[in-house]
């Protein structure tokens, strides 16, 4: 995991608006744009040519959303997270994106990662981790 510290506590604990939006390609749809961007809820919808995502973040109930379809439309995968602590870019470049997602809240014993590669090609990768 890139420099990622399970005791890194530093900084926000989601990207703020102008960073999701530079790393999506996109200005997301909100909500209610009258709340701060952390309060409301935020819809991203982008395609690296090959695949097709949909995000979905509601940083203060600390809940991520992401449905990735192939060119077809298909479903290619799907996960509701409710328990994110912490969102980071790893990479934002053309032809690399990663973002990393934390699951730390409510857990004792485990610390699960999630990394998400959007560009060039869609990949996942779950790790588990003791704490």
């Amino acid at each position: 995991m890139k420099g990622w510290q399970f005791n890194k506590q530093e900084g926000a604990l989601f990207p703020d608006e102008i960073v999701l939006s530079a790393f999506c390609t996109v200005e997301p749809k909100r909500m209610d744009s009258t709340l701060p961007f952390y309060y409301d809820e935020s819809i991203f919808r982008f395609t690296n040519k090959e695949e097709t995502f949909y995000f979905k973040i509601s940083p203060s109930y600390h809940e991520f959303e992401i449905n990735v379809k192939n060119r077809d439309g298909e479903l290619v995968y799907y996960q509701l997270l409710r328990t994110v602590s912490k969102v980071e870019i790893l990479e934002d470049r053309r032809d690399q994106a990663e973002l990393l997602i934390v699951l730390a809240e409510d857990r004792k014993r485990t610390v699960t990662s999630i990394e998400l590669t959007v560009r060039p090609r869609f990949r996942v990768l779950v790790k588990e981790h003791e704490v």
